[in-house]
């Protein structure tokens, strides 16, 4: 897919009509759609679930960075004097180089870690065996049916595609219309371009930092929660501040505090995967997710339109309200979650096993190490990936629903 859509890039250089401009975009998006689901199931299948929302931060992050210098190097490529226009040079240029790209990832990037060409055989063990405790299985090329009516019953599934819904919508519209948005505070194109740069580091600062206080902390919907709350304020700065001379410095910080809604995308994205185990259900689960990505971009730029500016009340609105519906989705899903905990230990204990199961994967060594000596203090039996009956069934492509040694987390 990434060969497939660098080809694409490149040869749009030679589109010269809005329908065949059309046409190539059609399919750099369809290209584009599977590369997304496969960083998620890549992150999913390398690292313990306590590792996972900083890797994915990692990849998402670039979008951001792309922001700050994705613009100075396509305004330095349409300088260069290659008889082209300035766009078919930078189609020519990022289309090649993603092509180059595309041959190192079909080398290099294993489907799992027991085909990782950089690992010898006991790394590949040692790899796949630090992942018992997520209990989501491995790879298994086998389409199970089973999983994918599972996923469309699950409640969790509708809960991540409103979450992630709620998000795309303002992501779509501020990311279209950001620039205009600046520009209607009373800056001129260029002051517009020049503020918007800010967007991209206040991304690149909130998508890594929120990974981590959610890792260090152990709690992914508390930091979504509390991410949301920064874009909540920025709206009703926004919504109440006038766009005069004197208030656009104020409307200013209040868009630059919308820009923290990144943040919350990756952390969606790993809080789903660390919560669904199965092949099958993990993919679906994953394709459902970006479905929902895709709608809310769609529908998102249709809420600002030309003619409301400078103000553009009703989109704002609209993101104001879905702001506050992802803190009120966090709530219910945590509350779902803690429901599944309570019955996996009820379950549990029918099948003679301990009510508690302490997932050490979800933290650092040395807090697992203390966390096991105050229980051997406490007197209270230890269950972990070396005990004979937790784990058995993480290499088995059981779902999270069916395994009841599976610990949901929020």
């Amino acid at each position: 897919m990434v060969t497939l859509w660098g080809l694409t890039l490149t040869f749009m250089a030679a589109a010269h009509t809005f329908h065949s401009l059309l046409f190539a975009r059609f399919w750099l998006g369809a290209f584009e759609a599977s590369i997304a689901p496969s960083f998620v199931a890549i992150t999913q299948m390398f690292w313990r679930r306590r590792e996972q929302p900083l890797r994915m931060s990692y990849w998402y992050a670039m979008n951001g960075f792309t922001g700050v210098f994705g613009s100075l190097a396509t305004w330095w490529l349409a300088q260069l004097p290659f008889g082209l226009k300035p766009y078919q040079t930078i189609f020519v240029a990022f289309g090649i180089i993603t092509v180059c790209f595309s041959t190192v990832l079909f080398s290099y990037m294993p489907d799992s870690p027991a085909e990782a060409k950089f690992l010898d055989k006991h790394d590949k063990l040692i790899a796949i065996e630090r992942l018992r405790m997520n209990q989501t299985g491995v790879m298994s090329r086998q389409w199970r049916w089973d999983h994918f009516w599972e996923t469309m019953r699950d409640l969790k599934t509708w809960l991540w595609f409103s979450l992630i819904f709620s998000i795309s919508v303002p992501s779509g519209g501020v990311g279209s219309f950001g620039p205009l948005l600046i520009k209607s505070f009373g800056f001129d194109s260029f002051q517009a371009i020049l503020f918007n740069a800010p967007f991209g580091v206040v991304q690149f600062i909130s998508t890594v930092g929120g990974s981590y206080v959610a890792t260090k902390y152990h709690k992914k919907g508390p930091v979504i929660a509390f991410l949301a709350l920064f874009p909540i304020v920025g709206c009703m700065i926004m919504l109440s501040t006038p766009h005069t001379p004197d208030g656009r410095n104020t409307l200013l910080g209040g868009y630059y505090m919308i820009s923290v809604f990144p943040g919350i995308i990756p952390l969606i994205y790993s809080w789903s995967s660390s919560n669904t185990a199965g092949d099958t259900k993990g993919k679906c689960n994953s394709s459902v997710l970006f479905i929902g990505q895709s709608l809310g971009n769609i529908i998102g730029p249709l809420l600002y339109k030309p003619s409301e500016a400078p103000e553009y009340h009703r989109g704002l609105y609209w993101n104001l309200l879905l702001y506050i519906a992802i803190v009120g989705l966090v709530v219910v899903t945590t509350m779902y979650l803690t429901y599944l905990n309570r019955d996996h230990s009820r379950r549990r204990v029918m099948a003679g096993k301990d009510a508690v199961i302490v997932d050490y994967s979800l933290y650092s060594p040395e807090e697992a190490d203390s966390l096991r000596r105050s229980k051997v203090t406490e007197g209270q039996h230890i269950e972990n990936a070396r005990d004979a009956t937790v784990g058995d069934h993480a290499f088995d492509d059981m779902t999270d629903l069916v395994n009841d040694e599976f610990v949901f987390v929020f």
